[in-house]
């Protein structure tokens, strides 16, 4: 079983009161609501619709492990866009993933990812200049 797969980067502003529009086209798979995350080891906020995060839930539940439990549904936020399809970003993971007013809202495959949009650049450099490293799939 496949899912919705997420491509193509957005370059987006992020106004004073933290709301940043969601691209349609990111909308009409993510659905109603769905699910940001972060956590300071991340370089971005992560993106999930409800049955990917179903996925990333079931894993930590069933892991038994109390303090993982917290960590991971601490850092998580349930969020719904306006009727502009802007969604209010929590403050502390605006400040986390250093998110000012420039943003790049990226389908990463299976999640989207919200970076600052100069430090998504420089990310996508370094990745640019060692592209050789990654097996082609076009034969």
């Amino acid at each position: 079983e496949r899912t919705m797969s997420f491509s193509n980067s957005y370059k987006h502003t992020i106004d004073s009161k933290k709301r940043l529009f969601i691209p349609a086209k990111f909308r009409a798979k993510l659905g109603d609501s769905f699910y940001l995350y972060y956590d300071e080891s991340l370089p971005c906020i992560a993106v999930y619709g409800e049955e990917e995060w179903e996925k990333k839930s079931k894993i930590v539940e069933e892991s038994g492990d109390a303090d993982w439990q917290r960590f991971f549904f601490s850092n998580v936020i349930s969020v719904e866009p306006d009727k502009q399809g802007r969604i209010t970003v929590k403050a502390s993971f605006c400040e986390g993933a250093g998110l000012k007013k420039d943003v790049a809202v990226v389908g990463v495959g299976t999640r989207i990812e919200i970076w600052d949009a100069e430090k998504y650049d420089k990310e996508m450099e370094q990745i640019n200049a060692s592209y050789k490293r990654f097996p082609s799939i076009i034969n």
